[in-house]
């Protein structure tokens, strides 16, 4: 068993960007084929750029505020509630263009 309190986790930067902040829920190699599972917050106007996972699937759950997703020149706009599933491949800048925090759990399960 392993128990995480997520509010005595510490904040890390994303890999993609350093100045996004997320909390590792569950560390890559903990649990097979999973990668990460986190919780991350963009302020206004932070995002990532385009980039893809060639072995492997991202999920997203939204759980606070808005975030705009690009998935293979697709725009989709995403509001709490919503789980968008990136497949190995997809190409997916991430932005919060919007003026209020958006915060959401995320999880990588890998194909190889």
């Amino acid at each position: 068993m392993k128990l995480v309190h997520t509010k005595q986790l510490p904040e890390v930067g994303v890999s993609h960007n350093k100045d996004i902040k997320k909390k590792v829920i569950i560390e890559k190699g903990c649990i097979p084929k999973l990668g990460t599972f986190g919780l991350a917050t963009f302020k206004p106007g932070q995002s990532v750029p385009a980039h893809k996972h060639d072995t492997a699937f991202e999920v997203f759950y939204i759980l606070s505020g808005k975030a705009e997703f690009i998935v293979n020149d697709e725009k989709i706009e995403l509001t709490a509630g919503d789980c968008i599933t990136i497949e190995p491949g997809e190409n997916h800048p991430q932005s919060n263009p919007y003026d209020e925090d958006v915060t959401w759990l995320y999880f990588v399960i890998t194909t190889d």
